[in-house]
């Protein structure tokens, strides 16, 4: 599972495994960012939070950020 706290188009903040990093259509990428940092820089790049954090399979979150990306 995967839990999403913050989407653009296209991306999302995550945390996998409980390791925290950037999920894209290509796949995971992990930062080395304490959560609170990783949520400041979110806000500052216009990134929308997702309030209450969603977990989601990997395949559902693709479907999410393709739907994100176009709204």
């Amino acid at each position: 599972m995967i839990r999403v706290l913050a989407r653009k188009q296209g991306a999302a903040l995550v945390i996998r495994d409980r390791t925290l990093g950037i999920f894209t259509d290509k796949g995971f990428t992990p930062v080395d960012f304490k959560i609170e940092l990783a949520m400041k820089l979110a806000t500052r790049l216009k990134y929308t939070p997702v309030l209450p954090a969603q977990e989601m399979d990997e395949p559902d979150l693709l479907r999410f950020l393709e739907t994100s990306g176009r709204a």
